[in-house]
This record gives structure tokens, sequence and C-alpha cells, in this order.
């Protein structure tokens, strides 16, 4: 009986802990599709719990920690925000893609496995963009779709320490590029 009240009485103490965080939201930037706002929520010992990005109130993306936007599009279509760091690379373990001219709005998360997924540079065109990370680690967004670079030595090279974490070979060096629902 001992066993079944700890989980709960663990439960408890996690969602109290998370009635007690403060959020606040940013004022906003105005796009031709909506305000779009950022929301950093953190404890009573001021740490970071979580952030998320909204359109008009409505979340599109939520993670831990959120860099601010890294590259916006002229228009204001398409934003680019780095994920929190890891503890093998020290940097993101992924980027977000939010186009907000699709409906529904896509998110798209992207970069290599186990590298350091750094923004580095994007071109946006009408209908392709590029977005590279570090070391010209190209990834080009087309018809709502993200498309990732060629697995391979190329690949490796670009990412190889010090921007892949210890211990990894040629075979670590994975591109992904998947859909992020949206948050509820």
């Amino acid at each position: 009986m001992k066993h079944i009240f700890l989980p709960i009485l663990l439960l408890l103490q996690i969602t109290g802990c998370a009635a007690k965080d403060t959020c606040e939201s940013e004022r906003g930037i105005k796009t031709p599709y909506g305000r779009i706002t950022a929301t950093e929520c953190t404890d009573s010992k001021g740490a970071t719990t979580r952030q998320w990005i909204s359109l008009d109130e409505k979340r599109l993306l939520e993670d831990k920690k959120l860099s601010a936007d890294l590259a916006v599009e002229k228009t204001r279509t398409y934003w680019v925000f780095a994920g929190h760091p890891t503890w093998e690379t020290g940097c993101p373990d992924r980027l977000y893609l939010i186009d907000l001219s699709r409906k529904p709005v896509t998110v798209i998360a992207f970069g290599v496995k186990k590298a350091c997924n750094e923004f580095h540079w994007a071109s946006w065109g009408k209908t392709r963009s590029v977005i590279a990370l570090k070391n010209n680690v190209k990834f080009v967004y087309e018809n709502g779709k993200m498309l990732p670079p060629a697995t391979g030595e190329r690949l490796w090279k670009a990412i190889e320490p010090p921007h892949a974490g210890a211990g990894l070979g040629l075979e670590d060096a994975i591109p992904f590029a998947e859909d992020v629902p949206l948050p509820k």
C-alpha cells in the first residue's frame, strides 16, 4: 500500500511546484497572420521551467527552453528558434521552424542527431528557403516540408568534434526533420 501512495505523493509535489511557477509574456510582434508572443515560466528560484511561442494566444511551440528568434523572414512568415542545449554538446539538440502562412501553422523540428545544432544563416525564397547550421549543414524548406541534407562523409566532416558529441562516428551523423504537433 505504501508503494501506491509514494508515486501519488510525488505527483502532488510536482503539480504543486508547477502551480507556483510564474509566467510572463512579452508584448509580441505583429505579423500579417496575427501577434506572435513568447512566454517564459520560472519556478520560485527563478529557474526557467518552460517556454512557449503563441500566435494570437494560441500556442504553436513549447519546450523547456527556447532561444529568442534566430531568424525571421522579412514578411515575418517564417521564424527559427533553437531548443534547449544538451549536456553532451552544450548546444541545442534541435532547431524549430514555424511557418505562419500555412493553415494550420506548420512547426518543424530539425537538426542532426547527437550534434551541435547551432543556427548560422538563412536564405528566404518565395518557394524555397535554405536554413544552414554552423559549418554549412544545409536544410531546405519547400512546400511545407523540410528536406534534410544527405547522410555520409560530407555531413560527418561538417559536424565532427567539437560539433558532434564525444565518441561518435560517421554512422551517428543522422539529419532529421519532423513535424511538431501543435500543443493542446
